[in-house]
């Protein structure tokens, strides 16, 4: 009875094992990369929401007209 050695089997496996983890490592930086997307967006959605409430709070009032009097000292 004669065995035959099955290097080539393992060497298929290893190499299927390989290409999946590889394949796997891809989609986990999609993730990233489609998170930091999504992140950045979120990021300008709230300095944009901010600035909104800011504005609210603290209006800008218009200078003083140049028709009105001046405060003078009193004497």
């Amino acid at each position: 009875m004669k065995i035959v050695p099955t290097t080539k089997n393992h060497k298929r496996q290893d190499g299927l094992a390989a290409i999946i983890m590889l394949l796997l490592l891809a989609l986990v930086f999609g993730f990233i990369i489609a998170n930091m997307n999504t992140l950045s967006g979120l990021h300008n959605d709230v300095k944009r929401i901010e600035q909104r409430q800011i504005r609210r709070i603290n209006p800008v009032t218009p200078p003083a007209s140049t028709n009105s009097p001046t405060a003078q000292a009193v004497k």
